[in-house]
């Protein structure tokens, strides 16, 4: 299972997920906030007891990603955004994570609220969460 773990309370990461399930029409993606439980549970199976919620994780199989490494694996795997992700990912790492840490320290000034629009019930499923 592929699963994303993003800052649940940010309106730019709601935004950032929403941007993802629209894209993804092989269903490829699940996701689960942070501070939900299935959230704290998947990363604790990982080693990560304190989660920084202005990470961004990728959970592919057993491999963890985060940061910049996990929003470009992810837009390799969106159709019309493979190529982008294949080159951001060539940039090397502590130039690519500056950037997401600019802008992660800034991802509430960003998009303050979170919109309340509702996936349909197919894209639902996929959140690990609904289930909490």
């Amino acid at each position: 299972m592929t699963v994303i773990l993003y800052d649940g309370e940010c309106g730019f990461c709601a935004a950032s997920i929403r941007f993802v399930w629209r894209r993804d029409r092989a269903g490829a993606f699940h996701f689960a906030a942070i501070q939900s439980e299935a959230g704290r549970q998947l990363l604790a199976q990982l080693g990560i007891e304190d989660p920084k919620l202005e990470t961004l994780y990728l959970l592919e199989g057993n491999e963890i990603f985060e940061r910049s490494n996990a929003g470009l694996r992810i837009f390799r795997r969106l159709p019309r955004y493979r190529i982008m992700g294949t080159l951001g990912l060539l940039v090397p790492r502590f130039l690519r994570d500056w950037v997401y840490n600019l802008i992660a320290r800034n991802r509430h000034r960003l998009r303050q609220e979170p919109t309340c629009e509702r996936p349909p019930e197919e894209v639902r499923q996929r959140f690990l969460d609904h289930q909490d």
